[in-house]
């Protein structure tokens, strides 16, 4: 286990962009198969990729924007801590949970019109943008809160103790859970809705 650590450790300080963007795709996808073996006993892999590329694709500019803060609030003194939680939590809290749940409600819609015909016509995408954009006014504040009472406990330990290479690895493993519940809130209507 030392052997594979270190050898992250080593990857990560390598290549840091790319190494985020393949963890946080490998734990996302991870964390929304468990939910999903868990709700039904089966994994839909569009589902799993929906989920897997947005991770990938925002874990990088979650690993950049903590350099960030950490140039901005230096140590791991309590109270450089505290501010670099409290920021984090204030700036990426509600925009990675409205983010989420908008690229996951238009990337699965497209993956299953796709599956029937195109989502070319403009009615279509301007009916799928609005009703992601209600998805996200209704999710997002009760999200929010609940990421905080996850998140800010977390990110103590990850500015506290955590070096600064290893942090996507570190809050990957609590990502698995909370990617999952994100996948569960931002796909727990869809066997409702059906097809359109």
């Amino acid at each position: 286990m030392a052997f594979l650590l270190r050898s992250f450790a080593a990857v990560q300080r390598a290549a840091p962009s790319l190494t985020s963007l393949g963890t946080g795709m490998i734990v996302m996808g991870t964390g929304d198969a468990l939910v999903q073996v868990a709700g039904s006993g089966s994994v839909d892999m569009g589902r799993s990729a929906v989920s897997s590329v947005y991770s990938g694709m925002t874990s990088p500019g979650i690993y950049h924007w903590w350099r960030a803060l950490d140039a901005t609030w230096p140590g791991s003194a309590l109270r450089s801590v505290c501010r670099k939680v409290l920021v984090n939590q204030a700036v990426l809290g509600p925009l990675n949970c409205a983010l989420f749940l908008g690229w996951s409600h238009c990337a699965q819609s497209c993956l299953r019109s796709s599956s029937r015909s195109s989502l070319s016509e403009s009615g279509d995408v301007v009916e799928v943008a609005s009703e992601a954009i209600q998805r996200i006014r209704n999710e997002v504040p009760d999200l929010a809160v609940k990421a905080m009472g996850v998140w800010i406990p977390v990110h103590t330990i990850t500015f506290r103790f955590v070096p600064p290479h290893l942090r996507i690895l570190y809050t990957s493993s609590v990502s698995v859970l909370w990617g999952g519940y994100l996948s569960y809130i931002a796909n727990r209507d869809d066997a409702t809705q059906g097809s359109r």
